[in-house]
């Protein structure tokens, strides 16, 4: 606890705690909270949440713990911390909760209940994935793991050819590829359980995650240069990991790219070629050029969207150029990933035309981390507050036979009995409840840190009352609740 939350703080008209209006308290005073946190700023600076999914996740927020309904934002006394000093910052909660919704959502379909060790399948979206030797559909299906509990993305390619057998040894060198930029592959497996013979591969689940194909044909592609350059920058570190490790993609394109709300980049087909065989002739130092020329590719499909970026000489077919609002930068990185003069395509090389963007891609990453361990500082101390509740829930209003039946109603006991309807029944002065938030969290966080400031207690009748600190309460509560312990084994 800071030196200012420990400052005494002047006693203001008390709360009414009665079940009946009380005209001689005053009303509770209205203010206005400090400015909000604005810590998303730039680590999110393009993240949307699509219409249909957040109508979605609002829908369940009747029933699901995942949205937290706050108090209004004039209805603390200013004494009290606002709302987002206890609570995770409300556009970062919203994001969090929409991708805990999507992550534990199951969708009606002809799907088997459980493949394998997982279960609850629930279909994502079916991609034409499109190569030199040929074209693979597959289906992309979250399930969750009976092993782990956690959810999977298992990516099926239905109809295998009973002469092609697939290679599931190859799988075990890509599980030990890690990237930021990868949904990284746990398994492989061939099943019966959809009708046919198909190949399941289990990677990563990423919520609320597309193909760059789906949201390209959906127009929902950001066109800006600041942008592209992530894509690259994000593509060029996976496949810098997946090169280290003697690797590589051979299948990369924009209906095996992901890409979530927040545009985070994914490669969703690490190990399919290896599996399936595809393209065995070829080295993987061939490969590996593929892999860096198909960034190139996807960038053609990226800036083909807009007439600016076609150019047609001589009647010859129009081709894909940047427009004049691109900088040269990234003009020479098209053409250096585009031309097929090009003799090597490196990472160096990649890095070296991106410049100082790689620097500003490094520093969202920083803020993003920075935001989330701000917000986490906020939820660390829930367990606390879950263990001083438990205590006063222990102790207040027992009705039991080992106890005493007044043992809760008098001493220390009924200090507590007050400062539990003090926090938690408290109405205003037309006797309406106040379900209050902030005046829980802030009244629970001083009784744990035994705080020296004062708190007027009322009884219910409203002919008594007391001016005690919460450090004098927080005794109360540990004395009883270790006299409730000294009664019996059965306490942990």
């Amino acid at each position: 606890m800071s030196a200012d939350e420990r400052r005494e703080t002047p006693i203001k008209a008390p709360l009414s705690v009665s079940r009946r209006p009380a005209k001689h308290h005053n009303h509770i005073e209205q203010w206005r909270p400090a400015q909000t946190q604005q810590v998303l700023g730039s680590s999110f600076p393009e993240m949307k949440i699509r219409d249909d999914e957040a109508s979605k996740a609002e829908d369940a927020s009747s029933t699901d713990d995942y949205f937290m309904l706050l108090p209004p934002e004039n209805s603390h006394p200013p004494h009290i911390q606002p709302t987002n000093y206890f609570a995770v910052n409300e556009s970062l909660r919203r994001v969090l909760a929409c991708e805990m919704h999507a992550a534990n959502s199951v969708t009606e379909s002809d799907l088997p209940f459980q493949v394998h060790n997982y279960y609850s399948l629930s279909p994502l979206e079916t991609v034409e994935i499109y190569d030199v030797s040929g074209s693979v559909k597959q289906q992309a299906i979250k399930a969750q793991s009976i092993s782990d509990g956690r959810h999977y993305t298992l990516n099926r390619i239905p109809n295998l050819q009973p002469n092609k057998k697939p290679e599931l040894g190859a799988i075990d060198r890509w599980r030990q590829v890690q990237s930021p930029c990868l949904a990284r592959v746990h398994g492989a497996f061939i099943t019966h359980a959809f009708g046919d013979n198909s190949l399941v591969i289990v990677r990563d689940f990423k919520p609320l995650a597309v193909s760059l194909e789906n949201r390209i044909a959906e127009g929902r592609v950001p066109e800006s240069e600041a942008f592209l350059w992530s894509v690259v920058l994000q593509l060029t570190s996976a496949l810098n990991a997946v090169h280290t490790a003697g690797l590589a993609v051979q299948m990369l394109g924009v209906s095996t790219i992901l890409i979530s709300p927040a545009n985070r980049v994914y490669i969703a087909c690490c190990g399919l070629a290896d599996v399936l065989s595809l393209r065995a002739g070829h080295g993987v130092d061939v490969a590996q050029q593929g892999d860096l020329r198909s960034i190139g590719q996807i960038l053609r499909l990226l800036l083909d969207r807009n007439p600016e970026n076609m150019v047609s000489i001589h009647s010859q077919p129009p081709v894909v150029v940047p427009g004049p609002r691109f900088s040269p930068e990234f003009k020479e990185l098209f053409g250096y990933l585009n031309h097929q003069l090009t003799p090597v395509v490196s990472v160096e090389d990649i890095l070296r035309l991106a410049g100082s963007r790689v620097l500003a891609e490094l520093d969202a990453a920083r803020r993003e981390a920075d935001l989330v361990v701000d917000n986490l500082r906020l939820e660390m101390a829930n367990g606390r507050l879950v263990r001083i509740l438990c205590k006063i829930n222990f102790i207040t209003e027992r009705s039991d036979g080992i106890m005493d039946p007044e043992w809760s109603e008098t001493g220390d006991r009924y200090l507590i009995k007050l400062f539990r309807d003090y926090v938690f029944h408290m109405v205003d002065g037309n006797g309406k409840p106040v379900a209050d938030m902030a005046h829980v969290v802030g009244n629970l966080n001083k009784l744990d840190s035994g705080s020296h400031d004062k708190v007027m207690l009322m009884s219910r009748d409203e002919k008594s009352c007391l001016i005690v600190s919460y450090a004098e309460i927080k005794r109360c509560v540990e004395d009883a609740y270790q006299e409730l312990r000294s009664l019996t084994k059965t306490w942990t």
